[in-house]
């Protein structure tokens, strides 16, 4: 498989992710890390886009970069516990 190959897979199945994470859940709202991983499966897709087409986008890049923060960042705050204290 040579590397273009490579890439246009995993392009395809970034693809598949994105159309797994958009599909109707009739009426659930989606969780916290289903959002982070339909941001990372549109960065990778960006991602091999850009490469394919051997460009050097900056704003593409920034886009990406921008992605993946936000995924980053919406997986720490569903890591960080919720602690109510209540008093009796």
């Amino acid at each position: 498989m040579t590397e273009r190959e490579k890439i246009q897979l995993i392009q395809e199945i970034s693809k598949e992710m994105m159309k797994h994470s958009v599909k109707d859940q009739k009426g659930a709202h989606a969780s916290e890390q289903e959002k982070a991983v339909e941001l990372l499966a549109r960065a990778l897709h960006d991602f091999s886009d850009l490469y394919l087409k051997q460009q050097n986008e900056d704003e593409v890049l920034k886009g990406i970069l921008a992605k993946v923060k936000i995924a980053c960042n919406t997986m720490e705050r569903v890591k960080k516990p919720t602690i109510v204290i209540k008093r009796v």
